[in-house]
């Protein structure tokens, strides 16, 4: 996507308010002050809030998160790769409107190999949502139900980075095609079991079969998703279980066998617990992905993220420990490792074990300071054990 067109699509997204009071003050003004059409903007804790009349407001929010980096490897035989980089940018619109309808749109920005140009620059979410008693329709593009750390919000993570099981699967040649973005159609659903605090949520989606595009080229197939969840919420204690589920089928008639979308079918299942005890938090994630040797998959593969955090007033400790197992798969990759030297590779280990020891400060509101350093060992194969070290500090600004 050029500059103009991302110039243009945030500029919209910044005047829609102004053009679009214009719009509803003008028929009124004689019916009405101008002061009953409109509001003046406000923060709320989605954002800045603008309300347009009485059935339609737009919030604007963003994030940057700035980060220092340093990685090395036994692989690496330079100097250690460090740096600063801004690791994200992103912003947001959303339009309610009327009773049942609204939009959102967002873009951001990575600190990846384009970094610092707009033209590198991708939509991170669009989509238009209808929301009744029954659930919420939405349709457009953004992020499916397959890798918890990928599909959850990058600004309320307790860690800086994901772990390298849920890395394998996001950067994998094929598995890849079940993680992230995807363009369609999804149906969510929550139904009380008793009470509000005592639920069963649901999730289905039909969308194209390409992660990361939602150009309609080449693009005839379609992949499901699926997701059901438990919640109980008692006192200060909240429990939520819940089952992920991905099947992409693959087109061989129109597909390129790349990650974006496959010859074969690839398919996953992830089930995931998490718990919210007074100021401690624990998640464990379990995914489990295999698929057709036509998608250039020979073996299933497994991985495993589990955390835990407690914030003792504004400063929260964060362990993390994630393993992966890619079975008889052509090994780990390149990709499993955020910003390790650019001479390291595991493509010929089969296992990965991460542990990552952290701490959060919470300075306000709108402000968080990370820091956290990680040891990954790599093992299997035909290459001796190798290992690698990272620290990152990581500045957050939200608004």
């Amino acid at each position: 996507m050029k500059i103009n067109t991302i110039t243009l699509l945030s500029a919209a997204a910044l005047f829609a308010p102004v053009a679009l009071n214009a719009q509803e003050a003008a028929p009124a003004a004689e019916a009405a002050p101008a002061a009953e059409v409109s509001a003046p903007a406000a923060k709320t804790d989605e954002g800045l809030q603008v309300k347009v009349n009485d059935k339609a407001t737009i919030t604007v929010s963003g994030y940057v998160q700035a980060q220092y980096y340093w990685s090395d490897s036994d692989q690496n035989s330079g100097d250690a790769n460090s740096g600063f980089s801004i690791r994200r940018a992103a912003i947001s619109a959303k339009g309610k409107i009327g009773d049942n309808w609204s939009a959102e749109v967002g873009f951001e920005i990575d600190g990846g190999n384009g970094g610092g140009t707009l033209d590198d620059a991708f939509v991170d979410k669009a989509v238009i949502s209808y929301t009744s008693e029954y659930g919420k329709l939405t349709g457009g593009y953004q992020k499916t139900s397959f890798v918890l750390e990928e599909y959850s919000s990058s600004k309320t993570a307790l860690t800086i980075e994901h772990g390298v099981a849920s890395r394998f699967f996001e950067k994998h040649s094929a598995f890849s095609s079940i993680v992230s973005r995807h363009g369609g159609i999804w149906w969510d659903g929550k139904v009380s079991l008793g009470d509000k605090y005592n639920a069963l949520k649901y999730s289905v989606a039909i969308t194209n079969q390409y992660s990361e595009d939602f150009n309609s080229d080449d693009n005839s197939g379609v992949a499901f998703f699926g997701s059901i969840g438990y919640e109980l919420k008692l006192d200060d204690m909240k429990i939520e279980l819940g089952l992920n589920g991905a099947y992409n089928p693959g087109n061989d008639d129109e597909t390129t066998n790349s990650g974006a979308a496959p010859y074969g079918a690839v398919y996953g299942l992830e089930p995931y617990a998490k718990i919210t005890l007074g100021d401690f938090t624990g998640i464990v994630d379990v995914i489990w992905a295999d698929g057709d040797e036509d998608a250039g998959i020979e073996d299933g593969a497994f991985g495993v993220n589990v955390t835990a955090a407690y914030r003792i007033d504004d400063i929260e400790p964060v362990v993390r420990l994630s393993y992966v197992d890619v079975g008889d798969n052509a090994g780990l990759g390149t990709g499993v490792l955020k910003n390790v030297p650019k001479n390291s590779s595991y493509q010929d280990q089969e296992t990965a074990f991460g542990i990552y020891i952290g701490a959060n400060w919470y300075v306000n509101k709108n402000i968080k300071v990370s820091a956290g350093y990680e040891f990954t060992s790599f093992d299997g194969g035909d290459k001796d054990d190798d290992f690698a070290n990272s620290f990152r500090l990581q500045l957050q600004a939200v608004f």
